[in-house]
């Protein structure tokens, strides 16, 4: 039997009762795996389905955004702290939290291990202050920072209750006079 015969009496196998202007189709099904993934893909949609509509087990949109929403202020505590809150801290414990968030946020890069200021940041040591000299606006600078001075606002990465105590910190710095400290900047600061 030749060749020819051969694939006209596969093709005759194959072949449906189904004609339309004289073309005949064959039955050619899909390979398996393309067929297990389509059967894979509609039980894991009913599953989906139980899991959400059926059975409202899960969250839909809105509520998975308010839970998340949730567990990031608890994580970085981004509550505004009230007026009245915003106080110099002078306990020991507070500072050294302060220098450690100093250090955990690269202050230093502009302002100097010691806040003796560098080619970018001014000196926090001296009396002279850019941004004011109490500790509400050392706060608001490190809160809401100065863009045209290069400052960055700490508000999207820091609590209110961390940058008060940075900000307690960078008041401590006053006076130190350090090694290598930047040039006066800025206003002096009346006592």
């Amino acid at each position: 039997m030749s060749q020819e015969n051969k694939n006209s009496e596969l093709h005759d196998d194959k072949l449906m009762d189904h004609e339309y202007d004289g073309i005949k189709e064959l039955d050619n099904p899909p390979p398996r795996w393309i067929m297990a993934i389509f059967y894979i893909t509609i039980g894991w949609s009913i599953l989906y389905a139980a899991y959400f509509f059926w059975l409202k087990v899960g969250d839909d949109q809105d509520a998975e955004y308010v839970r998340k929403s949730q567990k990031h202020e608890q994580k970085f505590q981004m509550v505004n702290m009230s007026s009245d809150d915003l106080v110099l801290l002078t306990d020991a414990e507070a500072i050294d939290e302060g220098k450690a968030i100093y250090g955990e946020m690269n202050c230093f890069a502009c302002h100097g291990m010691n806040g003796e200021g560098n080619a970018i940041g001014p000196n926090l040591t001296d009396e002279y202050s850019i941004s004011g000299c109490d500790f509400k606006s050392v706060f608001n600078i490190i809160k809401n920072g100065n863009p045209a001075k290069g400052m960055t606002a700490f508000k999207g990465q820091l609590s209110d209750e961390r940058i008060q105590k940075v900000s307690s910190y960078v008041i401590t710095l006053k006076g130190t006079n350090p090694a290598n400290a930047k040039a006066a900047q800025g206003e002096k600061c009346e006592e």
